[in-house]
């Protein structure tokens, strides 16, 4: 359940493409200021691993956007957690640990249509446009979540009234 806000509309859709749980997820946080973050993540594989994977993830998530901080800082703080998770499951001998994991966390502020957005190994946006055109805007790709003190990226959209944000995996 999305929490209400009126910072914008969303519409969102889950479609798994095989049966089973997988790692995939996407929240809307409501912010101070009328802001909302947007984040879409995605841990790679099925089963309950990556399930209770992206379950520790989210919830890393909200508790770190409760810091009001920049997007590249919430990826900075996410790939120390997932570097963590990391080291103390390599210590399991039945564990593979975490094979991979991406996150874009976005920042929307509607009173000036700022969207502040980094992503770690995740797949950038697509903007739609108030016409119709679909943009695929340049917003630099760090390495996904967990390899380490790798620097990431902010980059800054300003999005027109009538324009919509397509996050996916």
């Amino acid at each position: 359940v999305l929490p209400e806000q009126n910072a914008l509309d969303v519409a969102h859709r889950y479609l798994p493409a095989q049966a089973g749980v997988g790692g995939d997820w996407f929240d809307v946080i409501t912010l101070p200021g009328a802001r909302v973050a947007l984040v879409v993540g995605d841990v790679v594989g099925h089963g309950l691993h990556a399930a209770a994977t992206m379950g520790r993830l989210r919830t890393a998530v909200h508790n770190f956007s409760s810091l009001d901080l920049p997007p590249d800082e919430i990826l900075g703080l996410l790939d120390e957690l997932v570097s963590r998770i990391d080291q103390e499951e390599g210590r399991d001998v039945d564990s593979d640990g975490i094979t991979g994991a991406t996150c874009l966390y976005a920042i929307y502020d509607p009173v000036s249509g700022l969207c502040s957005l980094a992503t770690a190994g995740h797949l950038a946006p697509a903007l739609v446009r108030p016409d119709g055109t679909v943009d695929f805007p340049e917003v630099p790709v760090s390495p996904p979540l967990g390899l380490g003190g790798l620097p990431v990226e902010t980059a800054e959209l300003r999005l027109t009234e009538g324009s919509r944000l397509v996050l996916y995996t």
